[in-house]
């Protein structure tokens, strides 16, 4: 039977202080080295699950809060085996639980991170609210009314963003450059554009990539037209000026090779046809364009072979194509009043065409030309063809001037309403056709 001469007094911090000697009457209670080493053991497990990872047992270092350690000199605890005061370990060592709290280590964050944090999320919240105007600026989705735009030569992609915000095709202008930028736009073509306001970024581009719609404008040249009557029919055409045509097919810009030294005028020179030129071609551009028809149209009458024949030029054979074109009214009368100009001219007579003096002072009543002025197209007065065609003449008037009948008529005039000309050789004969245009009431 065991017993203690004095029983455990527990100490301050929870343990048991030291024991009185310890008896051990009875033999049968075994050998208390053996209990403490039999202890020792099973306590040891059970505290190293618990806080094995704090307290090593085998190097008597305990790391506590904070980094905080604490080595414990293992030799210095009562030897169960010599001594014989008894400290239970378990009552000693093991921690109170506000103790355990204590050792577990708390990690706090400094307050610079979570004001970086905040940041971070109010910058994501930006940028994306950002995103979201960009994305609808870049495509709005529901186009307007068209409007139209006219975007100069050198325009630089900035100022062409400016033109397209301040026509309401484009909300930004900034977005707009930055958006050509990123993604690498070609050129931008001047023009004028008809473009829907609220248009998407991409439309509104591949739209000045591609350059503008190509306007045409068609127009139509009678035979007979004088170049200030093309100019009136050119001018009619909108956004076109009579007077600037008129002052371009005057100004020896445009030159045909069939007019003399030190003539500007392109009168007679610019062919009777339907033309249809671009919208924006220039002046310039149309009267070439009108010239070369004309070439071509002649090409086949050789005028420079039929001009040696005739005595002439091949320019005076086109003011003799223009007089035809102006007095006859039937094909079947232009080739024979084209002989009568070439015989008069080899008789060296005045050829008395009312059609030049009329041209000349720019009217278009005979009953108010004056036959007695000296304008250099009075026909009545001064002998020789007029100084430049009189008209633009057709096909038909050119043929019949580059290859006349072979007549001795020397005279013509308009016998009834339809047109029909006569033609006289003799004064007396004209004499009878004056009073048969009369009697048809056309004289």
């Amino acid at each position: 039977m065991s017993h203690f001469s004095s029983p455990p007094v527990e100490d301050d911090d929870g343990g048991f202080g030291p024991r009185d000697a310890y008896q051990d009457d009875d033999p049968e209670a075994g050998d208390l080295d053996d209990y403490d080493d039999d202890y020792d053991d099973d306590y040891d497990d059970d505290y190293d699950d618990d806080y094995g990872e704090d307290y090593g047992e085998d190097d008597g270092v305990y790391e506590g809060p904070g980094g905080y350690r604490e080595t414990r000199d293992l030799a210095s605890r009562p030897s169960t085996a010599t001594s014989t005061a008894y400290r239970p370990r378990h009552a000693q060592d093991r921690p109170s639980a506000r103790q355990a709290d204590s050792f577990k280590v708390i990690h706090r964050r400094p307050p610079w991170v979570m004001w970086v944090i905040g940041a971070v999320v109010v910058l994501l919240i930006v940028v994306g609210i950002g995103a979201i105007v960009v994305r609808n600026d870049i495509n709005p989705g529901h186009p307007g009314a068209l409007v139209t735009v006219t975007i100069p030569k050198g325009a630089s992609t900035a100022q062409i963003g400016s033109i397209l915000a301040k026509a309401g095709v484009i909300d930004d202008s900034s977005v707009f450059h930055l958006y050509t930028k990123v993604h690498g736009v070609g050129s931008l073509l001047p023009g004028t554009y008809h473009l829907a306001r609220n248009s998407s970024y991409g439309s509104a581009i591949a739209a000045l990539e591609a350059g503008p719609p190509i306007a045409y404008q068609k127009f139509t040249i009678p035979e007979g037209f004088t170049l200030a009557q093309i100019a009136d029919r050119v001018g009619s055409l909108p956004g076109r000026s009579a007077s600037a045509f008129l002052a371009a097919a005057n100004s020896g810009q445009v030159q045909s090779q069939f007019q003399p030294a030190g003539q500007t005028s392109l009168e007679g020179l610019l062919f009777p046809a339907t033309y249809t030129v671009r919208a924006d071609a220039s002046y310039v551009t149309i009267l070439q364009t009108m010239v070369q028809t004309f070439d071509d149209n002649v090409a086949n009458l050789d005028l420079t072979q039929a001009a040696a024949t005739l005595g002439i030029t091949a320019y005076q054979v086109i003011v003799v194509a223009s007089m035809v074109e102006r007095e006859a009214k039937l094909d079947e009368d232009r080739g024979p009043i084209a002989s009568v100009i070439y015989n008069r001219l080899k008789a060296n007579m005045l050829l008395q065409i009312d059609a030049t003096v009329l041209y000349g002072e720019g009217i278009t009543d005979p009953n108010q030309m004056d036959k007695n002025s000296n304008s250099p197209y009075n026909t009545y007065k001064f002998k020789g063809l007029p100084p430049t065609p009189i008209a633009s003449p057709g096909l038909p008037s050119l043929t019949a001037a580059t290859n006349p009948p072979t007549t001795n008529y020397f005279y013509y005039v308009v016998i009834d309403s339809s047109g029909k000309s006569g033609f006289a050789t003799t004064q007396q004969q004209f004499q009878g056709l004056l009073a048969q245009a009369r009697a048809n009431g056309v004289g």
